[in-house]
């Protein structure tokens, strides 16, 4: 990525920089805030469209951020078993199922090859109950039908029960981006870790950042999610995972470090 000296005075076409008379202090003061003011919240939401920015905050997320489903479903269980909606074993079979989904997702990275051969063993395990329930064979018919047999019911209170830990969990997870987050300057990359401050310091020039999808299923699961890495001379000094809708962040990084300047502006 070539760097480039961006003035922040824009001029019209056929104007030559000579041609402009010099700005006083008050102007510039008035043009560095034109900046889109930043905040550290901006890692939990990030701002849309390649605005013009000074700075960008994100950060790491814990494992525990990809548990919403688990949660939502188990707070779901809960309310339709306690008003009588849905029987106790489905909601037994539904609770497993995203519970075991959502441990897959942190034991195993899936990225394209992966999550292809996933996609195709599960269709293929379909079809052949399809197959073994219309053909008859009678032994791997009565293992299939024992299995759908089997009845896993929990008591309303351990629905509520586990979600509400999960999500005591989850909100703590959540706490951690605040105080651990790296901020993306036109100068520097710079690592936070609060209260103690700086942790370490990437010099902008001479560095790149790109976009990684580890697990298909955590890009699915944190809406665009995956990890940034950063590149020096070639070589990887920092790579940031788990980060939610990076999709939506890189349009601003690649903006902002599509430009290098010396930018000054209030605190």
């Amino acid at each position: 990525m070539e760097d480039t000296t961006v003035l922040d005075e824009n001029t019209k076409d056929g104007d030559s920089a000579e041609s402009k008379p010099a700005e006083s202090p008050d102007t510039s003061s008035k043009v560095a805030k034109t900046h889109k003011d930043v905040s550290r919240w901006e890692v939990y939401f990030p701002c849309p469209g390649p605005e013009d920015r000074h700075a960008i905050f994100i950060a790491s997320f814990p494992p525990i951020v990809y548990f919403w489903p688990a949660i939502l479903t188990f707070f779901f269980c809960g309310f339709a078993q306690r008003f009588d909606m849905i029987s106790e074993g489905t909601l037994g079979w539904i609770t497993m199922c995203m519970f075991a989904f959502n441990i897959l997702v942190i034991v195993q990275d899936f990225d394209q090859k992966k999550f292809l051969i996933f996609v195709l063993v599960i269709a293929t395990l379909g079809l052949l109950a399809w197959i073994i329930n219309m053909k008859g064979f009678q032994f791997l018919k009565n293992a299939v039908t024992s299995l759908i047999e089997l009845n896993p019911t929990l008591s309303t209170s351990a629905y509520f029960i586990f979600g509400a830990i999960l999500l005591g969990l989850f909100c703590w997870g959540m706490l951690r981006p605040m105080f651990d987050y790296w901020k993306l300057e036109h100068n520097e990359f710079v690592h936070y870790i609060q209260p103690f401050g700086r942790d370490m310091s990437i010099p902008r020039s001479g560095s790149t950042v790109s976009k990684d999808i580890p697990d298909i299923l955590e890009f699915i699961l944190t809406l665009g999610g995956g990890s940034l890495v950063i590149r020096r001379e070639g070589e990887v000094v920092a790579t940031i995972p788990h980060i939610p809708f990076l999709g939506r962040r890189m349009k601003v990084i690649e903006k902002m470090l599509s430009e290098q300047r010396v930018t000054t502006y209030e605190h």
